[in-house]
């Protein structure tokens, strides 16, 4: 998509041009003010005025055919038995041209393993020093899933680690309904989640960095920690009803969404 670009790199680069562009992508990722999320966004810029984007959204209209045409060449990939380390490998791991985004672990509950056998794996077995799993930096979430639940997080951190679950809800209570068609009650994550549309939909609108800010009543100091924000299947569903709504009805409705203690409102809302 950026062959002109790319072409001005080589006369700067020659033949590092590849290494170089890559190891300034990683640098850029690895930065304290940037981190995934803001490079995927944003891009990178090098020294003779370069810019590279990393991927591109989807246009509002075809007017532009160029946009729509950039759109469609995103490169969404997926690979199997990905090894973070020399040792420990991942079920699956998502990309978006090139950069991992989704990382996943995959139980099967006929052979007597569930999603909190996966958990305990994240937990106990999987290393989050590693480039995949390094907060922020790392894919945005590792998804813990059977054929009847899902789970993620989005910071590994050894045993402390938390999962929110990721489920349709059933009855208005938690779990998934069950599946007549394929028997499989999570189809709906690569039916509707994994999709270009909704990756690139999720990327650009919902997944943020939280900054919190708090100070020790004993010392004074004030802390500050970085937080990646992935909303859950139920603050997704809420914000796609509204906005559905709103194109239809413009600004003749009121709305009101019902919610239980702790299910984040604060980020629904916002």
């Amino acid at each position: 998509t950026q062959y002109d670009t790319m072409e001005k790199l080589r006369l700067m680069y020659k033949e590092r041009t590849d290494e170089t562009v890559i190891n300034y992508i990683n640098s850029e990722i690895n930065k304290e003010s940037r981190g995934l999320i803001d490079v995927i966004r944003h891009g990178v810029e090098f020294d003779n005025g370069a810019a590279l984007k990393l991927m591109f959204r989807k246009p509002d209209s075809t007017i532009n055919t160029q946009a729509v045409e950039n759109y469609q060449k995103n490169i969404f990939s997926v690979m199997e038995e990905v090894y973070h380390k020399t040792d420990e490998r991942i079920d699956l791991v998502l990309f978006l041209n090139g950069l991992a985004v989704f990382a996943v672990e995959l139980k099967c509950n006929t052979s007597g393993q569930t999603y909190k056998d996966a958990i305990t794996q994240y937990k106990e077995q999987r290393d989050a020093a590693t480039r995949l799993f390094k907060t922020r930096v790392g894919v945005f979430v590792a998804f813990a899933m059977d054929l009847n639940e899902v789970y993620y997080t989005t910071e590994l951190k050894g045993g402390n680690t938390f999962f929110n679950p990721f489920n349709i809800g059933e009855n208005f209570g938690k779990g998934n309904p069950h599946n007549d068609i394929s028997g499989i009650n999570v189809s709906y994550m690569w039916e509707s989640i994994w999709t270009k549309d909704k990756i690139l939909f999720l990327i650009e609108r919902f997944i943020y960095i939280k900054k919190k800010e708090r100070k020790n009543a004993d010392t004074g100091k004030i802390k500050r920690s970085k937080e990646v924000i992935f909303p859950r299947f139920h603050q997704l569903r809420a914000v796609e009803r509204i906005m559905e709504d709103v194109i239809i009805n413009h600004s003749s409705c009121n709305y009101l969404i019902e919610h239980s203690a702790g299910s984040g409102k604060t980020e629904t809302i916002s």
